[in-house]
């Protein structure tokens, strides 16, 4: 009769007891990660930070430059971005849209595009991209050796190859050159004919195709930056002569909706350019076009654009 008594007052002390144990456990205290953690679908426009590249290969793309945004949202979490996007569109108008209205923050392209989103879109220049170890880049124009031709002039009623009709030095850097020394150029379509007094060309597709289609004869010779030509093997060099340079230009140019604030592109600018002097920052713009880092323009913003206006001027 005790132990059954003392049983049951064992049983009432427990019970009473499992409240005051749990009343005196500490408090779970979020970790700093959990605690500023905000979910992806809740971030505002002014959160993230995106930036916008033309291109044919959007997944390709975003593998490249995403982590160089994560780079970027992480040095500037305390101007309040929280995570870096990527958007990709296939043409240069649709990434003029996104820009005028906020939706991308950043444009990265070569001097063509740049400019062109900087006419329509009112753009605002930030920095050089130096891309494959350069911060300025020009095109060769260039014919089969055994075509006799030694200058521009001499490609008058001739067929040439462009690499691509949205590339700065493939197509838009060179056609500019050519007009502005005195030659008259025309597309051909296919099976089509070249005039006595006009320059025909072909769009190849890419720098590869075009140095094919010259090397083959199926066009007398092509165009393209000076870093295709260098490229080639020796044997592949002693089959082509290189009859003309373009000026140089800016290699690449990154530019900000002119939607962001003043202070935010001046937090940009310096991140941008700390990046290229450390090993993670370097890292991450590799995969960003192969860029190696971002530098000041070195003629200024304004004589940088003057200079792409001047040169484009026949193309646009």
């Amino acid at each position: 009769m005790i132990a059954k008594i003392q049983r049951k007052i064992l049983l009432i002390v427990m019970l009473f007891s499992i409240p005051f144990l749990a009343a005196c456990q500490p408090t779970a205290t979020p970790t700093p990660e959990q605690s500023t953690l905000v979910p992806v679908a809740n971030l505002t426009k002014d959160q993230i930070l995106t930036i916008g590249i033309v291109s044919p290969d959007p997944a390709g793309t975003i593998a490249g430059f995403q982590p160089m945004m994560d780079y970027m949202a992480k040095q500037l979490s305390e101007q309040g971005i929280v995570k870096g996007n990527v958007v990709v569109t296939p043409d240069l108008d649709t990434m003029v849209q996104k820009l005028k209205s906020g939706d991308v923050d950043l444009f990265y392209e070569s001097p063509y595009g740049a400019l062109y989103v900087y006419e329509k879109a009112e753009a605002i220049p930030l920095l050089v991209g130096w891309r494959k170890g350069v911060g300025e880049y020009h095109a060769f124009v260039m014919v089969r050796k055994d075509s006799g031709i030694t200058s521009i002039q001499g490609l008058q009623g001739k067929l040439i190859a462009f690499a691509d009709q949205g590339s700065t030095t493939g197509y838009f850097l060179p056609k500019a050159f050519m007009i502005t020394s005195g030659l008259r150029l025309s597309e051909i379509s296919a099976n089509g004919t070249v005039a006595a007094d006009e320059v025909g060309y072909m769009f190849a597709g890419s720098a590869d195709n075009m140095i094919t289609a010259v090397l083959q004869g199926k066009v007398v010779g092509g165009a393209e930056e000076s870093s295709v030509y260098d490229a080639l093997k020796q044997a592949d060099k002693d089959q082509i002569v290189v009859v003309a340079q373009t000026k140089d230009v800016p290699r690449s140019l990154i530019l900000a909706s002119s939607t962001m604030s003043q202070a935010l592109r001046d937090q940009i600018i310096s991140v941008l350019k700390a990046a290229g002097n450390t090993d993670a920052g370097k890292a991450v713009l590799k995969g960003a076009k192969s860029t190696a880092k971002f530098d000041d323009f070195p003629l200024g913003v304004d004589g940088t654009i003057k200079l792409l206006q001047d040169i484009f001027a026949p193309v646009k």
